[in-house]
């Protein structure tokens, strides 16, 4: 296909203030390898009517937020409880929700593998519980712990089974404020939890169908697990499955140490389908979340990414790891984005966002984009 060339400028306006359009689809224009801007000069710019084999330079424009959410805070024996193990018996996941460490169980995604929903799984970092309202199609949201996103679907004492945040109305993002909700329940203040069900629920959605959808970077945190042992215990491999924020699968071999200390994994999860040792030992070993954080999208270096935590500009490229770019990659390989340790503890209230920026000769494929396919 040729290139399709126009003098602009360009406007594109959705739907006008003054009630002469109504787009009902309105939402962000989306395009293939971003946006770059033209190099204005001789021999570099698109002359009109040139052959398809021109040369035409620009600059790629490629600043994305990935990340703006407030992490859980790490913790022990956050995926699976302190236990015995056997060689080729799955470890018992946790059971219940925690606002202590955001895993909720009962979980769901696409497997983008298989395109068929999976059930059954926990969630990290998706989890909110918070005091709230509802009227007239209204959530107002109070005493919030986590963060509220849209796609989240509520529940509580008197809210409808399958209710689901639509949009933010007031407050800062995530935040206590108001949401619109769908259904028309009337909710007294309660406690009310919110989870995200579905790959769908880490995306934005916009317009009435809706038809567009953006990834919103208050759901995108995914983080490394580690596993920690206990006194005179042996050690051996124990095998991480789950997926990603997209939904694709992946697992990892951790080695468990032989003895009372933890080793940290090296890929960031969002969902956790199973934890299986392969060795037998009467001792105990617990499977933990870490504040090992993933990255959306691959980094190549630490000056590919803007850092922000706990309203601090992060400058030091410690706790970085850049995208393992080997392929295929394996289980013992390291995350296919790359990953940020956060050098203080996140506890649930410090803030981190983060911006990448696409290097240009990573913008035209999927694994530029979005590093080698998960093991």
């Amino acid at each position: 296909m040729s290139i399709t060339a126009n003098s602009g400028p360009y406007v594109s306006f959705g739907q006008s203030p003054y009630g002469l359009d109504y787009n009902p689809d309105l939402g962000p224009s989306l395009f293939w390898g971003g946006v770059a801007r033209l190099d204005p000069r001789t021999n570099f710019t698109y002359l009109p009517g040139q052959a398809s084999a021109s040369l035409t330079a620009g600059f790629a424009t490629s600043d994305t937020m990935t990340i703006n959410y407030a992490p859980y805070a790490k913790g022990t024996a956050a995926i699976a409880a302190a236990a015995n193990v056997v060689s080729g018996t799955a470890m018992t996941l946790v059971s219940t929700n925690s606002t202590t460490t955001g895993v909720s169980v009962s979980a769901s995604c696409t497997n983008q593998s298989t395109g068929q929903t999976v059930t059954g799984l926990l969630l990290l970092d998706g989890y909110a519980s918070f005091t709230g309202v509802v009227a007239s199609n209204v959530l107002t949201v109070s005493s919030l712990t986590g963060t509220v996103t849209v796609g989240m679907t509520l529940a509580g004492t008197g809210v409808a089974t399958g209710t689901l945040v639509t949009a933010q109305l007031t407050g800062p993002a995530g935040g206590a404020g108001t949401y619109s909700v769908t259904g028309n329940a009337t909710v007294g203040s309660a406690t009310i939890t919110g989870q995200m069900t579905g790959t769908a629920a880490l995306l934005q959605p916009f317009g009435q169908t809706p038809s567009i959808y953006l990834w919103n970077p208050q759901a995108l945190v995914a983080r490394a697990v580690s596993v920690t042992g206990s006194a005179s215990a042996t050690g051996g491999n124990i095998t991480i499955a789950g997926y990603d924020i997209y939904g694709m699968p992946m697992s990892e071999v951790i080695a468990a140490p032989a003895s009372a200390t933890t080793v940290n994994g090296k890929k960031a999860f969002k969902y956790i389908a199973s934890v299986t040792p392969a060795f037998t030992d009467a001792h105990n070993y617990s499977i933990d979340t870490t504040d090992i954080i993933g990255l959306p999208l691959r980094s190549d270096f630490f000056g590919d990414v803007a850092i922000n935590y706990n309203a601090t500009g992060i400058t030091a490229s410690t706790g970085y790891v850049a995208a393992v770019t080997t392929s295929p990659a394996t289980t013992t390989t390291g995350d296919v984005r790359g990953t940020y340790a956060l050098q203080s503890a996140a506890d649930g209230s410090k803030r981190l966002m983060v911006r990448q920026f696409v290097l240009a000769a990573n913008m035209g494929s999927i694994p530029g984009l979005f590093g080698v396919t998960q093991a």
